[in-house]
C-alpha cells in the first residue's frame, strides 16, 4: 500500500513539473479554423510605435500588429489600424484589413488583441490574447482563429509584415504626428502652409496606402483647399 502511495506522489509530482515547464515555456496557440494549433517558433518586434507578434508552425503563420507598443486592448476590423493575419500552407494570407465580398459573407472581419503584459526583462517578453475572423483580399475566403494566447514571447526585432500592414500602420501613425502639429499651428503663424501641407500629404499617402472606404479621410483633404491662409 505504501509503494502505491509512493508512486501515486511520484506521478503527481512529474506531471505538475510538466505542465509548469510548458506554462512558463514561452507559447503562441489557440483554434485555428476549430483545430488546435501551435507554433513552434515565435518572437515579437516593436515597429513604427507598435508591436509585431509573429508564430510559425513551419506550415502556417501568424502576425498581430498592434498601433501601440504598451499593454492594452487592440480592436481588429473595420478602420482599426491594428490587424491579425494568417499565412496559410499555400501562401495565401487572410488578414483583418480585409474585407468580405458581399456575396460570400455579411459578417466583417473582426477580432481583438489584448496584450496583457510587456515584462522588463532581457530581451523583452510579452504575454497576451487573441481572436479573429480574417478574408482573403478578394473577400471570397475567410479563416478564424479563437481562445489565441501568446505567452512570453521574446521582443527580438528583426520581423516584418506579411502585407502591407506594417505600411498603413506608419501612414497613419505619420498622420497622427502631423495633424497634432498642423492643430498646434494657428493660421497666423508663419510655418501654417507648411504644417498644413505636411499634414495634408500625411493624409493622401494614407489614403493610397490603407485606403478610404467611407470616405472621411478625402473630406479632411478637401477641407485644408490649397492651405493658404
Amino acid at each position: 500500500m505504501k509503494k502505491i502511495a509512493l508512486f501515486l506522489i511520484t506521478l503527481v509530482t512529474v506531471f505538475s513539473c510538466g505542465e509548469e515547464l510548458e506554462f512558463n515555456s514561452p507559447a503562441i496557440q489557440g483554434n485555428y479554423n476549430g483545430n488546435p494549433w501551435k507554433a513552434v517558433s515565435y518572437a515579437a518586434d516593436i515597429d513604427f510605435g507598435g508591436f509585431l507578434i509573429q508564430g510559425s508552425n513551419n506550415i502556417e503563420t501568424i502576425q498581430l500588429i498592434t498601433q501601440n507598443d504598451i499593454a492594452g486592448t487592440y480592436i481588429l476590423g473595420g478602420d482599426n489600424p491594428n490587424v491579425a493575419i494568417i499565412k496559410d500552407e499555400n501562401g495565401v494570407i487572410y488578414s483583418t484589413a480585409n474585407d468580405p465580398d458581399e456575396d460570400f459573407s455579411l459578417y466583417p472581419a473582426e477580432g481583438q488583441i489584448i496584450v496583457e503584459n510587456v515584462y522588463d526583462t532581457t530581451p523583452k517578453t510579452m504575454t497576451g490574447t487573441f481572436w479573429f475572423y480574417a478574408f482573403t483580399e478578394d473577400g471570397t475566403q475567410t479563416v478564424n482563429f479563437n481562445e489565441g494566447v501568446f505567452y512570453k514571447v521574446p521582443i527580438v526585432g528583426g520581423l516584418v509584415a506579411l502585407d502591407n500592414s506594417s505600411s498603413c500602420l506608419q501612414a497613419t501613425q505619420q498622420v497622427s504626428i502631423t495633424q497634432i502639429a498642423y492643430n498646434a499651428t494657428d493660421t497666423t503663424m508663419p510655418d501654417y502652409t507648411e504644417a498644413c501641407n505636411a499634414y495634408k500629404i500625411a493624409l493622401m499617402d494614407k489614403i493610397d496606402i490603407c485606403d478610404d472606404p467611407d470616405g472621411s479621410l478625402q473630406i479632411i483633404v478637401d477641407g485644408l483647399g490649397t492651405c493658404i491662409p
